[in-house]
C-alpha cells in the first residue's frame, strides 16, 4: 500500500483516537527501504532504515475492534523500550474501508483516507 515501507517489519509504539481532528493515529517505528523519500542507509548493526512515523486514518466514520492501549500487553525489549508488535497486515476492504491487524488486535476502520507522516520530516510523506 505504501511504496518503500515494510509495515510487517515496522513496530507499533502506540495508538490513539484524535477526536478533535476526527482521525485514528498509530505511532510506528517504520521500516523504510531504498527508494523511499526518507530512506537513509542504516547503521552497520541494523538491516534497514527505521523512522518514527504516524499511520493516520483521516475523517474516521467508524472503528470496530480497537482495544484501548492499556488493555493490550506490550512487549518489553532488552533496552527497556516497549512496543505492541508488528503490523501483520493493512488492506483496503472497500471504498473508504480498511482492515489493520497485528499483536494489538484486528481493527476495521471506515474513513476517507490513510497516509503516513514521517516525524521530523519537512512536510508529510505519502509513503
Amino acid at each position: 500500500m505504501f511504496d518503500g515501507v515494510d509495515l510487517e517489519d515496522s513496530w507499533v509504539l502506540g495508538w490513539y483516537v484524535d477526536a478533535g481532528r476526527n482521525r485514528l493515529v498509530f505511532e510506528l517505528e517504520a521500516s523504510l527501504w531504498p527508494g523511499h523519500k526518507y530512506y537513509v542507509p542504516p547503521p552497520p548493526a541494523a538491516h534497514t532504515c527505521y523512522k518514527r512515523v504516524r499511520l493516520i486514518f483521516e475523517r474516521v466514520a467508524g472503528i470496530v475492534g480497537l482495544s484501548p492501549m492499556d488493555a493490550v500487553k506490550p512487549q518489553v525489549d532488552p533496552d527497556g523500550s516497549i512496543d505492541y508488535g508488528n503490523i501483520e497486515g493493512l488492506r483496503q476492504t472497500g471504498e473508504g474501508a480498511y482492515k489493520l491487524g497485528g499483536d494489538f488486535g484486528e481493527v476495521s476502520i471506515k474513513c476517507e483516507g490513510v497516509r503516513l507522516e514521517v516525524a521530523g520530516a519537512d512536510g508529510q510523506a505519502d509513503a
